[in-house]
């Protein structure tokens, strides 16, 4: 904190006397535990500046073995080449404990994260509570909270994360979750498409595929196409999504994650190939890709994923019809020869969700 600024330097000199001397005795007071709770004359508070380094803030505020990143992590990050220059986005999704008061206390959290990532520059991109895993081996994150923001570089995300606002709830955070993942990297989605806009009504939207079928006969129609489980939902799964009350028309999100191959073909070459031959259809779907980042940070979490995709569907139906499509059967093939693990997140923004 700097030091008081005074408007005038001329001072009687039996005011600066006085005020001398009860300088004097409130630095005594401070020194064998003042009970004026750090302030100085006439109640005006003082302050002495944090000298510890950025690494000594982030292990001290965050220290928790499983939900928080480990010091060399945070050395890591703060080593980046990028650090004052790389914009990045980051999405964190959790586990909460099975406990009274996880949810609020973990949206708490959530809550100074945004006000500190807007003070940072940043953008917060969605807050979404999770439907669903889509795929196995997500399961335990069913009804947890996940968020995703963009910053300006690395260095902004650290302001953020210790904003005292930030940081005087990062217990509740630590309180509230069971698990969690954290992931970090450029986002390379092109300008052109995240300005895309996400709010049509899925009636704008093909669906003409599921239209009049039973759940039953639209998860008979995709097994015919897609094995089940895997790289793509089991049979349990889709008759949950497709007998879902906003089956047809609540807006999802999905989380996708990828952990690459080393194929000859495959891994971050097949995916781009994917995306390449998809695009047009998945556009043409409603589809509004947000977030596409090469991690180069596994911050928190027991997988190290490769990437992760952030992508909006005007519903089920929608995002179904899509699957169905000839276009896209051929084209996902490549998106099956990626990754040796796959992980996805079925999630609603809460800007989405009626009543909030």
């Amino acid at each position: 904190m700097s030091s008081p600024r005074y408007r005038s330097p001329i001072v009687p000199s039996a005011v600066l006397f006085l005020i001398v001397m009860l300088a004097i005795g409130g630095a005594c007071r401070g020194s064998s535990g003042s009970e004026d709770g750090g302030k100085g004359v006439a109640g005006v508070e003082t302050s002495t500046p944090d000298t510890r380094t950025p690494l000594e803030r982030l292990t001290s505020a965050y220290a928790d073995p499983v939900v928080d990143p480990p010091a060399a992590t945070w050395e890591k990050l703060l080593a980046d080449p990028g650090f004052e220059t790389q914009a990045v986005a980051v999405v964190e999704f959790v586990q909460l404990r099975d406990e009274e008061g996880a949810k609020a206390g973990y949206d708490a959290y959530v809550e100074a994260v945004s006000k500190a990532t807007l003070t940072a520059g940043g953008e917060m991109i969605s807050v979404n509570d999770t439907l669903m895993p889509g795929l196995e081996g997500l399961e335990p994150y069913e009804g947890g909270v996940s968020w995703l923001a963009t910053y300006p570089t690395i260095s902004d995300y650290v302001d953020a994360v210790l904003d005292p606002g930030v940081v005087a709830v990062a217990a509740k955070r630590r309180e509230a979750v069971a698990e969690a993942q954290v992931l970090m990297g450029p986002n390379l989605v092109p300008e052109a498409i995240k300005q895309l806009g996400p709010n049509e009504p899925a009636s704008d939207f093909p669906s003409d595929r599921v239209q009049g079928k039973t759940p039953d006969e639209i998860v008979a129609a995709l097994l015919e196409v897609y094995p089940s489980g895997g790289a793509d939902p089991t049979a349990e799964t889709l008759r949950r999504m497709f007998t879902w009350e906003g089956f047809r028309d609540q807006r999802v999100h999905y989380i996708n994650l990828y952990r690459f191959n080393d194929d000859p073909g495959g891994g971050a070459t097949a995916l781009n190939e994917y995306n390449a031959k998809a695009l047009p259809v998945v556009l043409a779907h409603g589809a509004r890709p947000k977030v596409l980042a090469n991690v180069t940070h596994n911050l928190v979490g027991p997988v190290r994923w490769d990437r992760f995709i952030f992508v909006s569907w005007p519903s089920f139906a929608v995002f179904t019809d899509l699957r169905l499509d000839p276009t896209y059967i051929e084209a996902q093939k490549d998106r099956v020869m990626s990754a040796d693990q796959y992980g996805n997140l079925i999630t609603i923004a809460r800007a989405d969700q009626p009543g909030r």
